[in-house]
């Protein structure tokens, strides 16, 4: 309830500072700096603007596969992060699993999981510009979004790091130095979630300078039944943002734009709920049987007796996860503080502009979690490990105007990187007080990486155009990780010198220009790594994996249909990734397996259409046709459960590839009178069966779901609207990932997704 006055009283504060010159006004944006809801003069569809190629173009001239988000449409959809954004595209797949730090971004069905802060992802996130060199400093609330590109395939020649299977590349509004804007927003949902943000753009010189900053808050008490913890719930959301933003332009060739932004997360997650329960007795030295151990536990939910699908000699109980309910004894939760500053200076130079981009950032977690997640009257095992993470990054770069005969760009980057990674695993015995440490570690590593890089494009003809590119890096990394005594022995010390050459060429046809027909060849990397976090002797000896490499082919084809009422892409793809950079949980060792997956292909087509018949109706499509295979994975882990010390995933489909997905919506921009207008958005994702995790162990395979989402809100003229909406309103259940129970030898646990959700939101636009 205090969070809620808080929440309101931040909503009242804004509406009171702008609302009396605002009452004369029409809504207009619905961000500050942004565009509101399209109000177009006819049914034409508006351009859609990206800088998928470093400069900024229209979708249609962009010859590469690229879905846009705008951030109109991600309000519609109520959805706030990027964690979310999977439930209006087909291609891209965002889990999270044991905390909210170590999600894993997926595109085509290449992805990697990573828990070990040592190992970075194959899909770079950058937000205006900057690389976060890590999920946790990715996935916070977002603030002032004005739209999010999803790059299909291998980025690695335009974009600073790590993007062999693809990025995200995320543009917030800039201050507007034209008038003074605001907006505001107050929600109330289930589960008691409270959500408030509030964005105010001051022009301080008008035509000159402007200032915008945002805020926010986010609160949920929680979707997952826990009695035996104080609050009665866990799996919740505490979460809270700013962001400040300078931009002034003193001369009509000179642009510096200066951002700074703070966000904190304590949220009450991650727990993993059991699926099933062993009675086999532990059989190795890290492990003990999770029934026979734990004295006292009993199942959340009645429970079904039955044989593991892993290994059918184990005998055990079902229970149901669905039923959200958990008997962990002790919480669970992390927190995390990301801050960074970053200052962008773009000088025109006659027919040439000059780009430069520094960025430092901190980011820390403390994580807090319950391993052995029951309620046993003898044990109680946690996991407290914490991470602090520096980076700095500089990036400058010379490209020429659009239309030249020759159009280029070129550059250099650089970026610096230090992680201190600290894990604690203990078992607390309860009736005697005593704490016997399991597992106790500090890494350090270190990342410094140059790269030099260049793309041009030749305009053949006024409907040729020929484009290549080239990238060259050169990266050091290093790892000092001190494990303490009693648990194994380790050289203390480990190096890696890692350079690349990457690129990609197009060719381009422009029969007339509504539309855009390509081929395309890139080659994607993702460096090498270190572990930080060596939890068995076997990482130990072993602690580095070689870096990962893509070559993706691609073809497609772009319209402008129909008055520009119809806009249609198409692309059909191949690639291969090699020595594919992999981690997963071995329960029967209760550590963590990092290693190359040999090679696997990703093919499949890739469509999207948006269609506006009349003024106020305007419908998207998008379709995912995917078939991802190992076409060489030996020595896999063994699936969660399952007893071989390894298999062969050769010919199979690695996890987080559904071989269908579709995503459909209609939104409504209708004027009820002059003064109310009704906005209306309903958003359905279909995919069908896929893994959830590494080891491909049948217990965690989703099968076909669809997530439906709408909208309602009522917009006034003087700038108020109320929102009704609703998430997840098919009440579908799914898995986000699973592991074998830690601890538990043969038991099966698994994390799931959010419920249905809904709620009414009430906004002020100014």
């Amino acid at each position: 309830m205090l969070k809620f006055q808080m929440m309101s009283s931040t909503f009242a504060l804004g509406v009171a500072l702008l609302a009396p010159p605002a009452i004369a006004q029409t809504a207009t944006p619905a961000d500050v700096g942004q565009q509101g809801p399209e109000q177009a003069a006819d049914t034409g569809l508006d351009d859609i603007i990206v800088t998928a190629q470093r400069r900024p173009e229209t979708l249609l001239k962009v010859p590469a596969s690229v879905e846009v988000l705008s951030g109109d449409r991600l309000r519609a959809a109520h959805i706030n992060n990027l964690a979310n954004i999977q439930e209006v595209s087909p291609s891209l797949i965002v889990t999270q699993s044991s905390n909210p730090s170590t999600g894993v971004f997926t595109v085509r069905g290449i992805g990697t999981a990573v828990t070990d802060r040592g190992f970075e992802q194959s899909v770079g996130v950058y937000i205006d510009g900057v690389f976060r060199g890590r999920p946790g400093a990715a996935l916070q609330d977002l603030l002032n979004i004005e739209r999010v590109e999803v790059l299909r395939g291998p980025q690695s020649t335009l974009f600073g790091r790590n993007n062999s299977a693809g990025a995200i590349n995320i543009s917030t509004a800039l201050p507007n130095a034209k008038a003074l804007g605001m907006y505001a927003e107050a929600t109330y949902g289930n589960y008691d979630a409270v959500q408030a943000r509030l964005s105010v753009n001051v022009p301080l010189v008008t035509d000159k300078l402007a200032v915008s900053v945002a805020v926010a808050e986010n609160y949920n008490h929680g979707f997952i039944e826990a009695p035996n913890l104080p609050r009665g719930r866990t799996n919740g959301r505490d979460r809270q943002s700013v962001r400040f933003q300078l931009y002034w332009t003193p001369t009509d060739q000179t642009r510096v734009r200066l951002i700074g932004d703070y966000s904190q997360l304590n949220d009450s997650c991650c727990s993993y709920l059991p699926l099933f329960v062993s009675d086999t007795a532990a059989t190795g030295p890290f492990v003990f049987n999770v029934r026979g151990g734990f004295i006292g536990y009993t199942g959340p939910t009645p429970g079904t007796p039955g044989v593991s699908p892993s290994n059918p000699a184990s005998s055990g109980t079902f229970y149901r996860p669905f039923d959200r309910r958990t008997t962990q004894d002790s919480p669970s939760g992390e927190k995390t503080t990301d801050k960074g500053v970053s200052l962008q200076v773009d000088q025109d130079f006659g027919n040439l502009t000059l780009t430069a981009i520094g960025a430092h950032r901190r980011f820390q977690s403390n994580i807090s979690l319950d391993i052995d997640g029951v309620n046993s009257a003898v044990t109680n095992v946690r996991s407290d490990p914490s991470t602090n993470i520096r980076e700095t990054s500089a990036e400058i770069r010379l490209q020429n105007a659009a239309g030249s005969p020759i159009e280029f760009v070129a550059g250099a980057y650089y970026f610096d990187q230090k992680i201190v990674d600290t894990n604690l695993l203990q078992i607390r015995v309860k009736p005697v007080a005593t704490t016997v440490t399991f597992y106790n570690s500090v890494g350090t590593g270190t990342a410094e990486s140059g790269a030099i890089f260049g793309q041009a494009t030749y305009n053949l003809t006024s409907a040729f155009r020929l484009t290549g590119g080239l990238r060259y890096l050169k990266e050091k990394k290093t790892a000092n990780v001190t494990v303490a005594p009693g648990s194994f022995s380790f050289p203390g010390t480990a190096e890696r010198n890692d350079d690349a050459l990457m690129g990609s060429a197009t060719i381009a046809f422009q029969p007339i220009p509504e539309a855009n027909l390509y081929l395309r060849y890139a080659r994607g990397y993702k460096s090498g790594a270190i572990n930080l976090l060596l939890t068995s002797p076997t990482i130990a000896a072993n602690p580095s994996v070689n870096p990962e490499t893509t070559d993706a082919f691609e073809a497609g084809a772009k319209f402008r249909l129909l008055g520009d009422r119809l806009s249609t892409n198409i692309a059909v793809y191949t690639q291969t990734v090699n020595d594919q950079q992999v981690q997963a949980f071995n329960s029967q060792t209760s550590s963590f397996v990092t290693l190359n997956a040999a090679k696997v292909r990703s093919r499949g087509v890739e469509a999207e259409i948006l269609y506006r018949p009349v003024k106020p109706l305007t419908f998207n499509g998008s379709i995912s046709y995917l078939d991802a295979t190992y076409l060489s994975f030996p020595g896999a882990p063994p699936p969660a459960g399952g007893i071989a010390p390894s298999q062969n995933l050769t010919g199979r489909t690695p996890p987080n590839a559904p071989r269908w997905t579709i995503v459909g919506g209609v939104s409504l921009d209708q004027p009820l009178s002059d003064e109310v207008r009704l906005l209306g958005n309903v958003n359905l994702r279909h995919a069908t069966s896929y893994y959830t995790d590494l080891a491909l162990t049948e217990a965690f395979r989703n099968g076909n779901t669809n997530f439906l989402g709408a909208s309602v809100e009522f917009a006034l003229r003087n700038g108020f609207g109320i929102q009704f909406w609703g998430r997840n309103l098919t009440q579908q259940n799914a898995y986000l990932s699973g592991i074998g129970t830690p601890l538990g030898s043969g038991s099966l646990s698994v994390f799931v997704n959010e419920p249905r959700t809904y709620g009414v939101t009430l906004r002020f636009r100014h």
